[in-house]
């Protein structure tokens, strides 16, 4: 169970830039799956006029914020990159499945072989789908029918990938999924039990520094307009 006693995990640069690529990120996904399947499946619903109104709104908006989902990429590459390197331990997260297999803890860092790995698929797939979307949004560089082909068809393939990886990771980063995590990026902190059962590496670490925060202290930062970890501790440790 959750103990109330706190640890600073996330910046409000890291939570805002998390939030702003997902809501980008879904806007692109329902968007791009509307132009994908949304004439054999809204057609008989809504009727050809409907759809069209639906459809060119659609491109539109994808074409705009398509861009802006790049940028996103980028800075998430940037920002994590270092947290995101896989170290001792990383492997036998995996070969336990995330503790499902086999008996034992299984250890992790700031973030541990899973989120890592998400991490990596995202950027990589991420940066495919950006520059493929690139390609198909500016045509007028030169490029022919077999690459504008090839960018069709990795847009698409990349998209659906990372779509329906996503819907696992809204999952496991949900109240419902796993209790403690969707705390980490609303408030910046997390309890320090969750961090013990996921982050044992991290968590000790930040224990032994002594930056972990009282549930008194935690509830007095929660009602402030804009809550900072105390100044005498430095509630920030890399892996």
């Amino acid at each position: 169970g959750l103990s109330g006693r706190m640890a600073f995990r996330f910046t409000h640069y890291e939570r805002a830039l998390h939030w702003v690529m997902a809501v980008v990120f879904l806007f692109l996904a329902i968007t791009g799956l509307i132009l994908l399947f949304g004439r054999s499946l809204m057609i008989p619903v809504f009727g050809k006029e409907v759809f069209s109104i639906i459809a060119s709104m659609s491109k539109e908006g994808h074409n705009l914020f398509g861009p802006l989902f790049a940028v996103s990429v980028l800075l998430m590459l940037f920002k994590y990159f270092r947290r995101n390197i896989y170290a001792k331990g990383d492997l036998t997260w995996l070969l336990k499945g995330g503790g499902f297999i086999g008996k034992g803890h299984v250890t992790g860092g700031f973030f541990n072989m899973g989120e890592k790995t998400w991490y990596w698929i995202f950027i990589l797939g991420g940066l495919a789908i950006s520059i493929s979307g690139l390609v198909l949004l500016f045509p007028n560089f030169g490029q022919g029918r077999v690459i504008m082909g090839l960018s069709h068809v990795v847009h698409g393939i990349g998209a659906v990938i990372l779509m329906t990886i996503a819907i696992g990771h809204m999952y496991l980063g949900s109240a419902i999924g796993t209790e403690g995590t969707f705390e980490g990026m609303k408030t910046g902190y997390v309890d320090i039990k969750w961090a013990e059962a996921h982050h044992d590496r991290w968590a000790k670490e930040v224990k032994e520094k002594g930056q972990v925060i009282e549930p008194e202290e935690y509830a007095n930062l929660r009602g402030e307009a804009d809550y900072r970890p105390p100044a005498d501790a430095k509630l920030r440790t890399e892996q």
